[in-house]
């Protein structure tokens, strides 16, 4: 057994983490298998639903009279997720705790506050932090220690506010330091590059003080901008269906989540519910990334993939963790009809690998005129889902990619591929890819710019002189500067490098910046 444990930290993250619940209840209940448990009525056989290994990987079994864990290849009694839910203010985790997902959670796996963090980073990181970095890890030990083999850490948060980005990324922190041994992945929510319907005067401080503490501590980031997210749930909510809204399959269809799996009920993804907002389309999307990235690990398939492999292949730089997901298809449409429909494999295919790596399949905002096949791509992760699809189409795309996307000469092969029979919910044959590439400045970039506007006037800097020494400010906008520079490098347009061909970035001395002298030459733009 390979298990996860996830960590919803404030409000979005919880928001996520039940769309991801209820998508990966259905998930298991499509394709639950039952078998003769005995002890009928009668001394007739009793027929029960079978907790199986994939289910293993994010619920476990237990049996309510005993209290006790059951292992796999039992009958499902009671499932409980491997979850820890966390929030500084008690609305969404009360919501979560009264609603249809209540079952899959005991109060021992909240922790929560009433006043907030105050859309200030430093509140979360240093003040709940250290309040509650000791309640945090109980928490967290008692999800590891029933694990066989825990493979992996899921956070998922965003960065605008204080909780996701303060508190969220101190719990990182203490998770490398007390589980360094684990992989930690983060999925992180930015706010839109533009600073488009971001209510938050104050995100762009808080997005670039959590980057920085998430270059440091994460060992893959999943990047995911909120107005591509806002601009997909519209186009798939436009097209009729498609993603289920979150809300639409935790609501309508989780009832008692034990019994959605016992009773394989098939929910309600792919129906929109009109008593909820758009948020819960865009949950979804980020549900839908976390179910395809762990699906060739807890599924069968031609070439399984564990999340080590993920980080081993696609991370060749420890700093250069940043990798920025896709999604095809997008809602139905009718060339990704299954083959069922008389299309030919190596065309859907094709049409998969195409759509996948078009800009608007992205979850993050590219700027104008960029896509992945005009930057530089370090490493690239694809993963397929689909009964019946023949490695061998999956082989020749990717082929196809490494000839037509920009590699350094030292990483031409650096490709990793996944492949699961199971299909997602709302398609008979779909694709993930994960590409570490120099597209990722499409965020960084925009997102420094904003932090400047702020920053060039030290607007609203007291407010985190409160929790914390100004001097975080330097550091944080310094590293990211490096990174923007470091993607540059591999990219050879970082000052070296031929075309296209990949110079190393700089030794591990050079990374890190004179925080001095970077701080005065900030302070010759501030005035």
């Amino acid at each position: 057994m390979r298990e996860i444990v996830t960590i919803q930290v404030g409000q979005c993250g919880n928001q996520i983490g039940r769309s991801f619940w209820s998508r990966a209840l259905h998930e298991h209940a499509a394709n639950s298998h039952y078998a003769d448990f005995g002890g009928g009525e009668g001394g007739e056989g009793r027929t029960g639903a079978v907790f199986s290994e994939s289910m293993s990987t994010f619920f476990r079994n237990v049996d309510m009279t005993t209290k006790g864990e059951m292992a796999p290849g039992s009958e499902i009694r009671d499932l409980k997720a491997r979850a820890c839910l966390i929030d500084m203010e008690d609305g969404v985790l009360s919501e979560t705790m009264r609603g249809p997902l209540k079952d899959l959670f005991t109060s021992a796996q909240v922790m929560s506050d009433v006043s907030g963090a105050g859309n200030n980073w430093a509140h979360g990181f240093y003040e709940y932090g250290n309040q509650y970095g000791d309640q945090f890890l109980e928490l967290v030990r008692s999800q590891a220690e029933p694990c066989d083999s825990l493979q992996s850490f899921f956070l998922m948060h965003s960065l605008g506010g204080g909780t996701g980005s303060g508190l969220g990324t101190k719990l990182l922190e203490l998770l490398k330091d007390n589980y360094d041994g684990i992989y930690r992945f983060a999925t992180s929510v930015l706010p839109s590059s533009s600073g488009e319907g971001d209510d938050v005067i104050t995100s762009p401080y808080n997005s670039v003080l959590a980057l920085n503490q998430l270059t440091e501590h994460a060992d893959a980031v999943l990047p995911i901008d909120n107005a591509r997210l806002s601009q997909l749930s519209s186009r798939i909510s436009g097209s009729g269906s498609g993603g289920g809204g979150g809300g639409g399959v935790g609501d309508h269809a989780a009832g008692n989540a034990t019994s959605a799996v016992k009773g394989k009920k098939k929910n309600a993804a792919g129906k929109k519910n009109p008593t909820t907002g758009g948020f819960d389309e865009m949950n979804n999307v980020v549900a839908r990334l976390l179910t395809d990235l762990t699906a060739s690990m807890r599924f069968a398939g031609d070439l399984n993939t564990d999340l080590n492999e993920i980080t081993t292949n696609l991370v060749p730089f420890p700093r250069m963790h940043y990798l920025c997901p896709s999604l095809a298809p997008m809602g139905p449409t009718t060339h990704h009809a299954h083959r069922s429909n008389g299309m030919n494999s190596s065309v859907l295919v094709k049409s998969l690998f195409r759509d996948c790596f078009s800009p608007e399949s992205s979850l993050v905002s590219l700027g104008e005129g960029c896509n992945i096949r005009n930057s530089s791509v370090l490493a690239c992760g694809v993963f397929v889902r689909g009964k019946g699809i023949p490695i061998s189409d999956v082989n020749s795309n990717v082929a196809r990619l490494q000839s037509e996307l920009r590699m350094p000469r030292w990483n031409r092969e650096g490709f990793k591929i996944g492949l699961c029979e199971v299909p997602g919910l709302d398609h008979q044959s779909s694709i993930m890819s994960l590409c570490n590439s120099e597209i990722i400045n499409s965020v960084f970039v925009p997102l420094s710019e904003r932090f400047y506007k702020l920053y060039r006037r030290k607007a609203n800097v007291h407010h985190y002189t409160q929790f914390c020494d100004g001097g975080i400010f330097d550091e944080a906008i310094g590293n990211l500067e490096n990174l923007i520079e470091e993607y540059k490098a591999v990219g050879g347009r970082g000052g070296g490098g031929g075309e296209g061909g990949g110079r190393l970035p700089p030794r591990g001395d050079e990374l890190i910046w004179d925080v001095n002298e970077s701080s005065s030459k900030r302070k010759e733009l501030a005035f």
